[in-house]
């Protein structure tokens, strides 16, 4: 049995139903605004890491840094590095060589803008939907108010 969407056109909805979806429409817009951001920061934080995997592989005997705790940090000397830890799911982690971890941020990356794209699209869809209730209820406030 397939579900299929009656559209009703704005013009028949009353006032008040047309506040209450336009409230239905702003949590959405409020929803999909929140998951953009996530996306924006995992997309800054793979890109980081691509970064960080590029700057190891001309990394072989540099002094740096390295944080014990947020606030402490120990001299040390990078080795010969050929392997990292990469997370590739919730607290799972495998090891990696260098490029194929590389590789793995630049494929997160491609899913992520990907998704950012559809998110954004689909906030564009809605914030049209918007405006679209909002001048329908300021069309029939003005109607109403012309019949006082």
């Amino acid at each position: 049995m397939s579900q299929q969407s009656k559209e009703i056109p704005i013009d028949n909805l009353s006032l008040e139903q047309l506040g209450y979806v336009g409230k239905q429409i702003e949590q959405e817009i409020s929803s999909y605004s929140s998951y953009a951001t996530s996306l924006k920061v995992a997309y800054n934080k793979f890109n980081d890491n691509k970064e960080y995997v590029k700057d190891l592989i001309n990394c072989k005997e540099k002094e740096l840094l390295v944080p014990i705790t947020s606030s402490l940090y120990i001299p040390g000397k990078c080795s010969d590095i050929d392997t990292v830890m990469v997370e590739i799911g919730t607290n799972y982690f495998v090891e990696a060589k260098l490029d194929k971890a590389e590789k793995f941020c630049e494929r997160k990356i491609a899913l992520i803008k990907e998704n950012a794209d559809k998110i954004d699209e689909i906030m564009k869809t809605k914030t049209n939907h918007m405006n679209l209730i909002n001048h329908s209820i300021l069309l029939k406030q003005q109607e109403i108010g012309r019949k006082k």
